[in-house]
Parts: C-alpha cells; structure tokens; sequence
C-alpha cells in the first residue's frame, strides 16, 4: 500500500521579515489555531469562432493576466504580539513573509489587509489576520 503523505495544519509555518539586514524572519505565535496559503489568478478570454462552420460551437481560451497570493492565519490572542500586529495594521507598510510546510517555501512582499480581535466575556481573545501579495513572490523547493 501506498498512503498519503498528509501535511499537518502545525507545519504551515508563517515567518514574518524583521526588514534589517540580513533579514530575519520569526514565526508569530499569534498564528496558532488555522493558517493557510491560496493562490488566485485572473484570466482574460476569447471564444475562437470556427471560420469553417460559424454554426458550431466556439472554442474558449484563456490568457493569464495576474496570479496572486493571500495569507490567513488565526488564534488565540498572545498578547505581547497583539502591539506588534496593530502597528502594523496602523501604518499600512509592506514586509516580507516566509510561509513553508518544510519541503516548499513562498517568499515574498505582503501587505497586512486585516487584522481582527474578538473576545467574550470569561474567554480568551482570539484574533484572525489576512496578509495579501504586494509584489513579486518566489515559491522554491526545500530539502
């Protein structure tokens, strides 16, 4: 038998550029419940006519315009990170992210798109962020 090799949710792995150089990168420990990666692409089309039987059925064909890569992640709120997300939230800048699963890497130029805490009452806050591409990204194997 030949079984699946499965991919923990433990092993994504997001690591968030500190901008000096060389740049260091560091998992939050805010991600800690969910996080995933999702690759999108935007397509232009055309349907080819048939010049020979214009009654028949036209062919559609796609052109790739754009790719892009959003980044979500979840957890319980740890708060000394909760200061670090808020400014950055705050002042709109890019940093540059790791996510890998430990045999591929995507690296890259984020953006933080959003950042929400909720809380009731008796329970731990919980927080969700989504980290959108802000340019090119490199996706590589890892040994």
């Amino acid at each position: 038998m030949a079984y699946i090799q499965p991919v923990l949710g433990a092993q994504l792995m997001i690591q968030v550029g500190n901008g000096a150089t060389p740049e260091v990168f560091a998992a939050s420990t805010l991600i800690n419940t969910s996080r995933g990666i999702s690759f999108t692409t935007a397509t232009e089309s055309d349907e080819l006519i048939d010049l020979a039987d214009q009654l028949a059925p036209a062919q559609m064909i796609r052109r790739v315009k754009s790719v892009d890569t959003k980044i979500d992640g979840a957890g319980m709120l740890h708060k000394p990170d909760a200061i670090t997300w808020l400014q950055w939230a705050a002042k709109g800048t890019v940093k540059n992210v790791k996510i890998t699963d430990g045999t591929w890497t995507v690296t890259g130029p984020y953006v933080l798109t959003s950042f929400n805490i909720t809380g009731d009452r008796v329970k731990s806050s919980e927080c969700s962020i989504t980290l959108e591409q802000a340019g090119a990204v490199t996706i590589t194997p890892t040994a």
